[in-house]
């Protein structure tokens, strides 16, 4: 099945392109990578040898290792919600979105105005999910995050954050890939702006645009960091861990802790 519904992509994507760029969608060789055999489907195969205009090898990539069965995906003829992506990520697996260029066009992302240009996007998503160095840590992650999204404390802190919050955490959770750490780092900085935000309204001002928090914003951030950590079943002592992390990778030790938690989660769940 992996195969027919690569295929399926693939023809997705060249019928666009295709159509888009005219005579100058071929741009000549593919450089072959390892000792693959040529696909047998003739989209696929076409992938495996030509360069296609506006194709990013990252997608050509997760396109022909899907095709071999390596990149476990699953089309999707709409655009599913950040949960429902989500969901899939912490099984292993994403989403890559066949949609017309009006579905592309009503989800309101200017970085997707067509439905080439988001099945391209899911495709770059799909490799950095499998990439080897980041692909347990991710599943273990996610994993931790969907079970936490259900968890009553973190669902009340929620409840006192604007509307931003959830856009900024479904982006986090669907639109981001890569380390498990830096995943768990921009959630935290989110966190952080929303609390900033929800005092300043408290205090009937406009949240600053930057600058370190002040003595209120920090007590408020504390609370609501660690209902973040439990809800995401962080072991007590890796709590400090987690609140010491940074996207700035400026505690390795800690990092490492937290990523090796991260694994950990994903390893019991193929148990």
């Amino acid at each position: 099945m992996f195969g027919a519904d690569a295929e399926r992509a693939a023809g997705f994507i060249l019928e666009r392109v295709r159509v888009a760029r005219g005579r100058l969608w071929d741009q000549g060789p593919a450089r072959r990578c390892g000792s693959y055999p040529i696909p047998e489907t003739p989209a696929l195969r076409l992938f495996a040898s030509r360069r296609v205009r506006g194709v990013p090898e990252p997608a050509r990539q997760a396109l022909l290792g899907w095709g071999r069965g390596e990149r476990p995906a699953e089309p999707c003829a709409r655009v599913p919600t950040a949960v429902e992506v989500l969901a899939r990520q912490a099984r292993g697996r994403r989403f890559v979105s066949l949609v017309d260029d009006a579905a592309a066009l009503a989800h309101g992302d200017p970085r997707h105005r067509d439905g080439l240009a988001f099945a391209l996007h899911d495709l770059c998503h799909l490799e950095k999910f499998m990439a080897p160095e980041h692909h347990r840590g991710q599943v273990g992650f996610f994993r931790s995050l969907l079970r936490a999204l259900d968890d009553p404390a973190l669902q009340e802190l929620e409840r006192s954050f604007d509307p931003i919050w959830r856009a900024d955490r479904d982006y986090v959770i669907a639109d981001m890939n890569g380390s498990a750490v830096f995943l768990f780092s921009v959630l935290k900085m989110r966190v952080n702006m929303a609390v900033r935000r929800r005092e300043a309204a408290r205090r009937g001002r406009a949240p600053p645009a930057r600058g370190p928090l002040d003595d209120d914003e920090r007590a408020a951030l504390g609370p609501a960091l660690r209902t973040l950590c439990r809800a995401l079943e962080l072991p007590a002592e890796l709590e400090a861990a987690a609140l010491s992390v940074s996207a700035r990778r400026d505690c390795p030790r800690e990092a490492r802790l937290l990523l090796a938690h991260f694994e950990g989660v994903s390893a019991r769940a193929e148990e």
